[in-house]
């Protein structure tokens, strides 16, 4: 029988990137510690900071919001959550319940933001646009909700494998400036929020298991528009073969500087920061809905 290597009990626990066996009790307490030291050793959070975590139900977000509640005392945080209903049907009704639950469990304060209040719904766009249009319509909210309420940082759970295909992707498309927008701390200036991602070094596996072992309420159904991506595939694959790849990988990968200086305006409809005349998010208000911000 393998015992736990910290309090020898049974070891319920496999961690084969660490190479260690732990018991259920030991390995929430190690999960949470992992995250505490990436944030004091890649100075992701500053002490006394208001944070707002998105949260959507799924399981990263539920990890992200449980860790940083246990470690708001330690960081002396104030921790808020935000749930964006973006009116996907069933799924978002149930997606807004479980992030109610799991904030009533955690006793932090959430905060609801319903896309449709700005004339439009996911459920409204092009069925090609839809992840863009999802994807540009949360940073959209979740930045200007949190400055005009004052947060210092947006949190979000990304988590390792998130970081490595977003990289594959960007890479080998020549967009290197992504790599950093997803850093484990990105500075905020003018009115753009600083994001934060203190998972950024945990896998989905590791996530899943904090999760299933402190008993948290998550959302077990993916968004129906989800579509499946090879790339994730492909990185397993890879870490199969050489235990540790990802989490080596994303350690070294904000060394190679890869910030380009971009030049950014106001919005001439909203005032939001953009690179264009009229920022995407109220490009894709008007085309499909009414406009309402």
């Amino acid at each position: 029988m393998r015992r736990c290597q910290i309090c020898r009990k049974k070891a319920e626990v496999k961690l084969k990137s660490y190479g260690i066996y732990l018991c259920n009790e030991c390995y929430t307490s190690f999960f949470e510690r992992r995250i505490e030291e990436s944030i004091r050793r890649y100075k992701i959070i500053r002490r006394g900071e208001r944070i707002l975590i998105a949260i959507s139900g799924g399981k990263d977000s539920v990890a992200l919001a449980s860790v940083l509640k246990v470690l708001s005392n330690i960081f002396e945080l104030e921790v808020q959550a935000l749930y964006i209903n973006l009116g996907i049907g069933d799924y978002s009704k149930k997606a807004e319940a479980k992030s109610r639950e799991v904030c009533r469990k955690l006793q932090i304060p959430l905060n609801v933001v319903k896309l449709g209040d700005y004339g439009f719904t996911i459920q409204d766009v092009d069925i090609k646009k839809v992840c863009s249009v999802c994807g540009n319509a949360k940073r959209y909210i979740m930045n200007r909700f949190a400055r005009e309420n004052g947060f210092n940082a947006i949190a979000t759970g990304h988590n390792v494998e998130d970081i490595l295909v977003n990289f594959f992707k960007n890479w080998l498309s020549g967009n290197k400036q992504w790599t950093e927008k997803q850093s484990p701390r990105t500075e905020g200036f003018d009115k753009m929020v600083t994001r934060i991602r203190p998972l950024f070094l945990r896998t989905e596996q590791e996530t899943n298991l904090y999760v299933k072992i402190k008993d948290l309420p998550t959302l077990a159904e993916k968004c129906p528009n989800t579509k499946t991506d090879r790339w994730r595939g492909i990185i397993d694959e890879i870490e199969a073969k050489i235990p540790g790849f990802k989490q080596n990988f994303v350690r070294n990968l904000f060394t190679e500087g890869y910030q380009e200086e971009m030049k950014y305006g106001y919005c001439s409809r909203c005032g939001e920061m953009t690179v264009s005349k009229i920022c995407q998010f109220c490009r894709n208000a008007e085309r499909y809905g009414k406009q309402k911000i």
